[in-house]
C-alpha cells in the first residue's frame, strides 16, 4: 500500500486492493484517512486530519488546528469555531460572500446606529461565553490557568470538569467573591477598594487576635483580584 503497510487478499479481493493501492498513490495520500497527517496551521505540529478543527479568524481566514491551539484561540472573541462538516457541505458563506453582504449599496438608508448597538449587544454575549462549552454563562466565568499556561474563562460545569481531569494549575477568585470579603460594591473605586483592605488586612493579620494566616492570604488575594483589570 502507499504507506508502506501490506495486506494479504484472497483472488476474488486481490483486484479491489491492487485498484484501491494505485489510486491512493495517484492522490498523493500516505494511507487511510486515520494515516493522514496535516500540521496544524497553529503550532505546526502534524496530527491525523479528523484531529484537526478548523477555525475563522478575524478577516475570514480559516485555520485547521489541533485541538490546543483551537481552545487557546477560541478565548479571543473574534475568532470562531468552524465544524468541517459545514465547511465541505458549503453551508457557511465565504469571505467573499460575506465581504459583498456587508457592503452598502446606494438604495440603503443611511445608518441610523442600531447596528452598533446590536454589534455591542453581540460582543456582550460573547463575553458571557465560556471559552470551553461557548455556553453562555449567567455568572461570572472562572478564570482558569491550565497546567500548560493557558487562560480559560470557564462555566462552573468546565470548571470542574478541568479540575477532574487534573489540568488545571489555578483558579482566580472570583471578583464577586472579592467584593464580598473586602465590604466594597461593585461599583467601588480602586480608592475605596484600597481603603477596605487596610481596614481589613488590619483586622486579619495574624499577630492579632482576630486574624489569622488564612484569613490574612483571602484578604490579600482579594484585593489583588480587583486590582488586576484583567477579566
Amino acid at each position: 500500500m502507499p504507506d508502506g503497510s501490506r495486506v494479504a487478499c484472497c483472488p476474488q479481493c486481490e483486484e479491489y486492493a491492487r485498484a484501491a493501492a494505485e489510486r491512493l498513490s495517484d492522490d498523493g495520500s500516505t494511507g487511510s484517512v486515520d494515516h493522514q497527517r496535516t500540521a496544524c496551521d497553529g503550532c505546526g505540529q502534524p496530527l491525523p486530519e479528523r484531529d484537526l478543527e478548523e477555525i475563522v479568524v478575524a478577516d475570514g481566514t480559516v485555520l485547521a488546528c489541533c485541538p490546543a491551539c483551537v481552545t487557546e484561540a477560541t478565548s479571543r472573541d473574534d475568532v470562531k469555531r468552524r465544524s468541517r462538516s459545514r465547511l465541505e457541505s458549503g453551508s457557511e458563506p465565504t469571505t467573499e460572500s460575506t465581504n459583498a453582504a456587508s457592503t452598502p449599496t446606494d438604495s440603503e438608508e443611511p445608518d441610523d446606529g442600531a447596528d452598533g448597538d446590536e454589534n455591542q449587544d453581540l460582543a456582550t454575549e460573547e463575553y458571557s461565553r465560556c471559552t470551553q462549552c461557548r455556553d453562555r454563562v449567567s455568572d461570572e466565568r472562572f478564570r482558569v490557568t491550565t497546567v500548560d499556561g493557558r487562560t480559560e474563562r470557564l462555566c462552573p460545569s468546565c470548571k470542574d470538569e478541568a479540575e477532574r481531569n487534573g489540568i488545571v494549575e489555578s483558579v482566580a477568585m472570583r471578583k464577586t467573591k472579592a467584593r464580598e470579603v473586602l465590604g466594597v460594591s461593585s461599583d467601588a473605586s480602586m480608592e475605596k477598594i484600597h481603603s477596605a483592605y487596610r481596614t481589613q488586612v488590619k483586622r486579619a493579620h495574624p499577630d492579632r487576635k482576630s486574624g489569622s494566616r488564612s484569613a490574612f492570604r483571602l484578604v490579600t488575594e482579594a484585593y489583588e483580584r480587583l486590582r488586576d483589570a484583567e477579566d
